[in-house]
């Protein structure tokens, strides 16, 4: 479903109309499943581009917008601190948490949920069973895409454009044996993910660890990604998928769910 929303004017004189309209803005931008460019913009507020990217750049310079690259517009953090955004762009650590605990207490394992900002996943919900990397993880920490379950998970599933500005800021270092080096490599991964429905890390962030995830999509966008990390002590690759893959995606697609009807609701 497209954002649309209506303008609310009125003649008295203590009411500011330019700031209605720079709200009517926000207001599409917190009802959209992804980025909108100026076009898609207008249309939604039913004003002229030029009037649209005025306010655009106010919206941007003031931190509450953010502008890419490929000229499409997104709200920030920022924004939630003034609860503008609360009821539609539901916040999905609160609204998956529960079967994110769930899902640890059913498994015995590491369970972990993230988001996509910029080129990397932001690590915002953990349910630690064991310490698996030398250096332990903590909620706000950051690892780049392509060597990431969750990072594969969420790339897998963006539009191309917003794909192509994810791959430009990824170095593709070799951080261990099996790390994915090359753009074309990552893309074949990518394709087998959305084949599969979910991603695996076979020791390509760090050897020891193995990891399974799949993400959480809201109008078939991914807004984040849910993971379950192990030991390869325990578990091999075979047994990775055999054993988790299953109860892994069963909770993603319940918090995906969730997600899309909290929307609903708050788009009544």
């Amino acid at each position: 479903m497209k954002p649309k929303v209506t303008i609310v004017e009125d003649p008295s004189r203590a009411f500011i109309n330019s700031l209605s309209r720079g709200m009517a803005v926000l207001e599409v931008l917190s009802q959209a499943s992804r980025p909108l460019n100026l076009t898609e913009l207008a249309e939604a507020v039913g004003l002229n581009k030029v009037t649209v990217s005025r306010f655009c750049y106010t919206l941007v310079r003031l931190g509450y917008v953010h502008r890419s690259k490929r000229k499409r517009y997104s709200l920030t953090p920022k924004i939630l601190g003034l609860g503008y955004a609360a009821l539609s762009q539901m916040d999905l650590r609160q609204v998956g948490e529960s079967n994110l605990r769930e899902l640890s207490r059913e498994l015995g394992e590491t369970v972990n949920m993230a988001i996509l900002d910029g080129g990397q996943i932001l690590y915002v919900a953990r349910y630690v069973t064991e310490p698996i990397m030398q250096h332990p993880l903590s909620i706000g920490a950051r690892l780049p895409v392509y060597c990431t379950s969750m990072g594969k998970a969420i790339a897998a599933y963006l539009p191309e454009d917003e794909l192509q500005e994810v791959l430009a800021e990824q170095s593709f270092a070799s951080l261990t044996h099996r790390t994915i080096v090359s753009v074309s490599r990552f893309r074949e991964e990518l394709a087998r993910v959305r084949n599969d429905g979910f991603a695996v890390n076979d020791e390509e962030l760090s050897v020891g660890l193995r990891s399974i995830a799949a993400p959480i999509l809201r109008d078939g966008y991914p807004a984040g990604a849910i993971n379950v990390a192990v030991p390869t002590t325990r578990y091999s690759l075979e047994r990775l998928v055999g054993q988790l893959s299953g109860p892994l995606l069963r909770t993603a697609r319940a918090i995906s769910e969730l997600l899309e009807k909290q929307v609903s609701v708050a788009r009544v």
